[in-house]
């Protein structure tokens, strides 16, 4: 089977997959309640242009982001080009080192031989094939589940130029339950296309949601925390429509307790 038939049964395979679970696992929210009341879960894809098997999870991805939850659960999704890919024919536009980095950060904290494409990191605490959507939609699940989620609020957010400012508070936390939590924020593009012309996925056009061009620290969390974020744009990256996205991680690469983001 070509390259190019292969992408589109498989990335056709994998959203028709994740749309038939998601059908089969949701059911009516409660009276009195709704998804956007109930933590959201983090689901960051490591990923590159330069990969063929990238396509399906990428695209699972976007059906992800789309619904904004699944099976109620509000979902936060993440796109992180590595740049180990980047030596095979095709120079991913978004790659960066430092995504090569947290990979690797994830992958000593979960003991596996190599690091992957796709893999998915679900909440910092599982790690999963991007591209199976039944791994995918179990890790949502699991994460969901997980107890002691913190509530981020993302307040006034607004351009300065090249330089975007807001506001963050986290409530309800404890000195204990925030010793070696850190609080992160992230800038992505809202959705970005390419059209490969070398590589593995020669020929193809492809698009990526969330894909992140900055994560950076904002504070140690020591208790409550209310503050300012302030994130410049990279040289070369345009300002067009982006997602401000904050969330509280153990250490680098531990679980994550909490996330919010809007769209900038």
């Amino acid at each position: 089977m070509s390259i190019h038939r292969l992408f589109l049964v498989s990335a056709f395979a994998a959203g028709c997959q994740l749309i038939a679970f998601a059908q089969d696992a949701s059911s009516p929210s409660p009276k009195g309640t709704a998804s956007d009341s109930k933590p959201s879960v983090v689901a960051e894809l490591f990923t590159s242009e330069g990969c063929s098997s990238c396509p399906p999870a990428d695209a699972l991805l976007a059906e992800l982001d789309r619904r904004k939850s699944f099976a109620g659960v509000p979902v936060i999704v993440l796109s992180e080009h590595v740049d180990y890919w980047d030596h095979e024919g095709w120079r991913d536009p978004f790659s960066s080192a430092q995504w090569t980095q947290r990979q690797n950060d994830y992958n000593q904290h979960f003991r596996l031989e190599s690091v992957y494409t796709p893999q998915m990191i679900i909440d910092g605490s599982q790690q999963v094939n991007g591209s199976n959507s039944s791994q995918v939609a179990h890790g949502i699940e699991t994460a969901a589940a997980q107890e002691g989620k913190l509530q981020i609020e993302i307040k006034d957010a607004s351009w300065d130029g090249e330089v975007l400012r807001a506001s963050v508070s986290v409530g309800d936390l404890s000195p204990q339950a925030a010793k070696g939590t850190t609080l992160y924020a992230v800038l992505a593009d809202d959705e970005d296309t390419s059209s490969v012309s070398r590589g593995e996925n020669s020929g193809q056009t492809l698009k990526n949601v969330s894909v992140v061009r900055v994560m950076q620290k904002v504070s140690s969390l020591h208790g409550p925390y209310s503050g300012p974020v302030e994130i410049k744009l990279p040289h070369g990256v345009a300002h067009g429509k982006m997602r401000l996205i904050v969330f509280a991680q153990k250490g680098q690469n531990g679980q994550i307790f909490g996330a919010a983001q809007r769209e900038v």
